[in-house]
């Protein structure tokens, strides 16, 4: 039993390294290589686990194989773009200007019902007031609506805007996170010194927010 579950941990870990390595375009959007490979490896990992007679080292390798020839053909496809007609599929425009595109459809086997459901979800009812409708290489449908459907922007209304950039999470249950300090270009001293003046500390707080212009929300632990 325990040798089963160091040999499970040792997997384990060599499978988070390897998917780190990856990267998250990986993780996030599985094209068909990707599917092939976390599926190769799903399976080489699950070997030495159930059988014990397979030495771990038997997993390791093929695994570290998979990762270099995954990160090998992404280079390559960056730098030859040409080979991605090979190796990946090719956005498929489903409408263009409000139309139906037949052959593209029955191309990707998408019926109807599906394509208006994924219309639906970005909140358009009627086709004709879609520009273009795309299916992506990662399998979603990006919706470009027509001109005339776009909610206006502040710059077509001719209202001044602030933007104040991004929240980061700045304390979380107490703890400080350094990643996000440094987003917002403000030390642990300087943190500190403005929860002082708040009459605060950070082993106070639940949740402290800050956009990149400094403004911060708190949420304080006596208010969960």
């Amino acid at each position: 039993m325990i040798t089963l579950l160091f040999r499970t941990i040792i997997i384990y870990i060599a499978l988070i390294i390897a998917m780190r390595l990856m990267g998250k375009r990986q993780i996030g959007e599985l094209e068909i290589s990707d599917l092939v490979t976390t599926l190769l490896i799903s399976e080489i990992a699950s070997l030495p686990i159930t059988d014990g007679n397979i030495p771990i080292s038997h997993a390791i390798v093929p695994i570290v194989t998979l990762l270099t020839f995954e990160v090998v053909s992404s280079a390559l496809l960056a730098y030859f773009p040409r080979l991605k007609n090979i190796m990946t599929a090719r956005p498929t425009t489903l409408i263009r200007d409000g139309k139906l595109c037949g052959k593209a459809m029955r191309q990707t086997r998408l019926s109807a019902d599906e394509l208006i459901s994924e219309l639906r979800q970005k909140d358009i009812t009627d086709p004709s007031e879609v520009r273009y409708a795309i299916l992506e290489q990662n399998g979603k449908i990006t919706v470009i609506p027509k001109a005339k459907y776009r909610p206006p922007n502040a710059e077509q209304l001719k209202i001044e805007v602030r933007d104040a950039g991004l929240y980061h999470i700045i304390i979380d249950k107490g703890v400080i996170n350094q990643h996000s300090l440094s987003e917002v270009n403000i030390t642990k001293e300087e943190l500190n010194a403005r929860l002082k003046e708040q009459g605060l500390a950070a082993k106070d707080i639940y949740l402290m927010l800050m956009n990149d212009e400094g403004d911060s929300e708190v949420i304080r632990k006596d208010e969960v």
